[in-house]
């Protein structure tokens, strides 16, 4: 972690009980992680396609009924702070 700071982030939203599994390309390489949390708020979720590209939101209902009630996009230290400041998190 030396070398890559921003990911300690992505322990500390692996120690708030976050999961986090990879997602593939069209190619069928890995293009990125995405990691999700259920919280009395809904559900937070963060895609990371880059330490430079990521994405963030909270997302209240299920499936078809689901809205997107709070979003953040940025490098990935801004997005897993802004996920951690996030009340009812």
């Amino acid at each position: 972690m030396a070398e890559h700071p921003e990911l300690a982030g992505l322990a500390e939203l692996r120690a708030a009980g976050w999961s986090f599994r990879s997602f593939p390309g069209a190619d069928g390489d890995i293009a990125g992680l995405v990691g999700w949390r259920d919280c009395p708020a809904g559900t937070d979720a963060l895609w990371i396609f880059d330490r430079d590209e990521c994405r963030a939101a909270r997302i209240r209902g299920t499936g078809a009924q689901g809205e997107t009630v709070w979003g953040r996009t940025g490098d990935l230290s801004t997005c897993v702070a802004a996920l951690l400041a996030l009340p009812g998190a």
